[in-house]
């Protein structure tokens, strides 16, 4: 299958970055150029079995592992383009495996979901939007995991090799808020696509997916306004956006898990 052979060059290419990638943080002279061209390939040749395991005749394919290897491939080219002007590199030692693992699994394990034909333009927007607030977010979520990390460091005079190439901690703070008031406006587009174009939005079907998707809204609202107003950063903040993001998880991944993998239906 054209799929599986693509499937391989994206790992090997995946893993030949993030080992480019270790070897520039034990070594003197680094080679950035390894690390991108091995990561453009990995990206450009996951993008080929996305759209191949995606795009099926019988309409789309969103089944859990399908979605979860499209988010990790948004969240890699998010990092990539961020890259070249911001030293993030190290974030593809881990950012590369989650890829390569969410990659074979969509392309190796089986699942229960049905491709649906039938998607109107509206709903397909809703779902793309979905599919980008999840990953917009989700990269905002382990920034603020990586932040609190470095700021640990800091507290305790440590050092690791790992993080002494990433920016100081203000720099990714904005950068992390920036990437929150784009989540915010993304997920703003689910709820407002979802309310236009979902038939059964407010449903039982989807109930828990609008709930928990709303209460991830109101917490991200709260964490800007208290970002402006009371000055919110470090823990305060760091914790509103984690809030924020595990309803958004559950959300969304929480129900299509239990229903796919669990209850095997759809």
């Amino acid at each position: 299958m054209i799929s599986t052979a693509i499937s391989i060059i994206a790992a090997i290419s995946y893993g030949l970055g993030s080992f480019f990638q270790r070897q520039n943080l034990t070594s003197e002279h680094t080679d950035r150029h390894r690390v991108m061209t091995s990561g453009v390939i990995a990206v450009l040749t996951h993008l080929a079995v996305i759209v191949q395991i995606t795009l099926l005749p019988e309409g789309l394919d969103f089944g859990f592992f399908k979605v979860a290897s499209l988010v990790s491939w948004v969240i890699v080219v998010t990092v990539m383009i961020s890259s070249w002007k911001k030293p993030l590199d190290n974030l593809f030692l881990y950012l590369f495996p989650l890829a390569l693992i969410c990659l074979l699994a969509s392309n190796f394990i089986p699942s229960s979901y049905e491709p649906q034909g039938d998607y109107t333009a509206g709903v397909a927007l809703h779902i793309m939007l979905g599919i980008l607030s999840v990953s917009v977010i989700t990269i905002a979520a382990v920034q603020a995991l990586l932040i609190s990390f470095l700021d640990k460091l800091l507290r305790q005079k440590k050092s690791l090799s790992l993080v002494s190439h990433l920016p100081p901690l203000e720099t990714m703070e904005s950068l992390l808020f920036e990437m929150i008031w784009m989540g915010l406006a993304l997920l703003t587009g689910v709820l407002v696509t979802g309310v236009l174009f979902m038939d059964d939005f407010f449903g039982q079907h989807l109930s828990h997916k609008t709930v928990l998707s709303s209460i991830s809204w109101v917490v991200f609202i709260v964490l800007l306004w208290g970002r402006h107003q009371l000055g919110w950063r470090g823990k305060t903040a760091n914790r509103w956006i984690l809030t924020g993001f595990a309803f958004l998880l559950l959300s969304y991944f929480g129900s299509k898990f239990v229903l796919e993998i669990i209850l095997d239906r759809v």
